[in-house]
């Protein structure tokens, strides 16, 4: 069990950033044949276990949160930080990782699956979409978010 990471105002750059050894395995020169992408019917969550099960998943609604609210929002690659700017718009301000080295704006598009998109929701176990002046930005999936 991963348990979540603070990071503070000045420093949150430096909690995001893996370290060799600390739950980010080597890469191995070749891919191992016990490694698959299996989907087993039941296993692989999909939105509409959200709307079903909403106790199961964690999960934040952007447009219920006030301007300034800070999200802390770890991905399987990257970690970013959202300041709201206008939740009920979806729009944020975000930084972090090699796509976003300085704030930026951006709509916040929602949780998605391969099924649809759950609108205005950061949904753990799924990826999260965002639209920005540069165009559409996918993230990897969301593995822990914290509302400050």
């Amino acid at each position: 069990m991963r348990l979540p990471i603070k990071c503070d105002e000045l420093a949150w750059q430096n909690c995001c950033s893996p370290r060799l050894g600390e739950d980010y395995p080597m890469p191995h020169s070749e891919t191992s044949p016990a490694i698959h992408d299996v989907e087993i019917p039941g296993l692989t969550p999909s939105l509409e276990q959200v709307e079903s099960d909403p106790g199961r998943f964690r999960t934040v609604a952007l447009p219920l949160l006030l301007p300034g609210t800070l999200v802390t929002l770890h991905t399987r690659n990257t970690c970013y930080r959202l300041v709201v700017m206008d939740g009920s718009e979806r729009r944020v301000q975000i930084s972090g990782g090699k796509l976003f080295p300085e704030s930026t704006d951006a709509e916040l598009i929602g949780a998605i699956d391969d099924e649809g998109v759950k609108v205005g929701w950061i949904v753990e176990g799924f990826q999260l979409e965002l639209l920005t002046q540069r165009g559409p930005v996918l993230t990897s999936t969301v593995e822990s978010v914290d509302v400050e």
